[in-house]
């Protein structure tokens, strides 16, 4: 079989039903590896990758970390044990995909290998804990992770968990048969270039006018996690230079909204891999808060601008903007590479423009005045009298970016 797939189950719960998808796959000429990530009893049938095998990988003898009777830390070595041998498999080319059935436990333990390979690999997990009031943020993290509510608890074969599996198996079967070699391969520059519905029009202009010049432009969005795998895939090495319009991840994150960075390095990625970028505030200025009927008080009695029905963009202050300039300029000199800083005086979004609710350039310079003070003095701050979304602001800031493009120093 030339391709093959890695099925992560726990068999100690999930033996019957890691196996029937396995038969499901195989009956469609993909190959299958069941790797055991059980804690409890061992399965009646052998898989390729014991569970002991997985819990040595892990760090911690299987005996050693079920005789803790703690189930989190047992969880926890499984997963680092699935992670080792994923990623090892890949590596050697011994698999193409990644498949995975389970509850919460099963699903946080097969999600964390997929999570270990690289995007673009079909990755697929099957969970009973899919849907609900509770996030599913950590599971998926920052990779491209297919994930199928099961309905019903898999405990068993019965109408509905077949027709589930086969489901799963013809997503991860038509994902691995589809795949082509050269699909991760760019057709130009890669550049990586941030955006938000409220600056689409200038992101967009700005991708134009790049990609009629030679470069294959990737645009993430920044509602806290785009943002955030766009700095992974440029520590992995995928781009070449980055064009950051909009840092409202980082502004978001600073008063807790529902659009902040999941994690605390954003737009360091750059700088830490000597990559040019420039840089741009846009959407900076504003949380993205819930419904209006939802938000505090305090948030109330801000510029608020109702986006749509569930989300409500409510302005920072100047004092939270002075501080998200503070931020942004502690990151950006950390850079080892060309960095320049564009300011766009008429506004930052397409609520902030004059006439608008969020106008009020007195904020804008209370971040521009935190950024000055305490940004390196080789990192040049250039201040344009044009929106974010004008020609007049983005064209000067690309023909930028393309000329510290040029003179970049070669991959390597």
């Amino acid at each position: 079989m030339e391709k093959t797939v890695l099925l992560v189950a726990t068999l100690d719960t999930k033996e019957e039903e890691a196996f029937y998808l396995k038969q499901c796959i195989t009956s469609q000429g993909i190959g299958v590896i069941v790797m055991d990530t059980g804690i409890l009893s061992s399965p009646k049938r052998k898989p390729d990758v014991t569970q002991g095998e997985v819990a040595k990988r892990g760090g911690i003898p299987l005996k050693e970390a079920v005789a803790t009777g703690d189930k989190a830390k047992c969880t926890a070595n499984m997963s680092r044990g699935a992670v080792e041998i994923a990623k090892e498999l890949y590596g050697k080319d011994l698999i193409h995909g990644v498949v995975g059935i389970g509850g919460a436990q099963g699903t946080e333990i097969a999600c964390a290998a997929m999570r270990a390979l690289p995007v673009g690999v079909p990755k697929v997990m099957a969970s009973a804990v899919a849907q609900g009031r509770h996030m599913f943020g950590f599971y998926m993290g920052t990779k491209d992770l297919t994930i199928m509510h099961t309905v019903s608890d898999m405990q068993g074969l019965n109408f509905l968990t077949r027709r589930i599996l086969e489901n799963t198996a013809a997503a991860i079967c038509g994902m691995i048969r589809s795949l082509k070699e050269d699909t991760m391969k760019p057709k130009g520059i890669p550049v990586a270039m941030s955006m938000l519905g409220t600056t689409t029009p200038g992101a967009l202009r700005a991708k134009s006018i790049l990609e009629g010049e030679g470069y294959e432009v990737v645009p993430f969005h920044q509602n806290g996690t785009g943002g955030i795998c766009m700095e992974d895939l440029i520590l992995e090495g995928y781009f070449e230079g980055v064009l950051d319009l909009n840092l409202h991840e980082i502004g978001d994150a600073f008063v807790h909204g529902i659009h902040g960075a999941i994690r605390e390095d954003r737009a360091e990625a750059a700088g830490a891999m000597g990559l040019p970028q420039v840089v741009a505030p846009g959407s900076t200025n504003y949380t993205v808060q819930g419904t209006p009927e939802s938000l505090s008080e305090e948030m109330k009695k801000r510029k608020c601008f109702y986006y749509n029905k569930d989300l409500t963009l409510v302005r920072l202050l100047p004092e939270e903007l002075r501080q998200v300039g503070k931020i942004v300029a502690r990151k950006l000199n950390k850079a080892k590479g060309p960095v320049k800083v564009f300011i766009p005086l008429k506004g930052w979004s397409f609520p902030d423009r004059e006439g608008l609710p969020h106008w009020e350039p007195e904020g804008n310079q209370a971040f521009v005045d935190a950024l000055k003070e305490n940004l390196n003095p080789s990192i040049t701050v250039i201040e344009l009298d044009a929106h974010i979304n004008d020609p007049d602001f983005i064209d000067p800031v690309v023909k930028e970016f393309m000329s510290m493009m040029k003179q970049r120093k070669p991959a390597g």
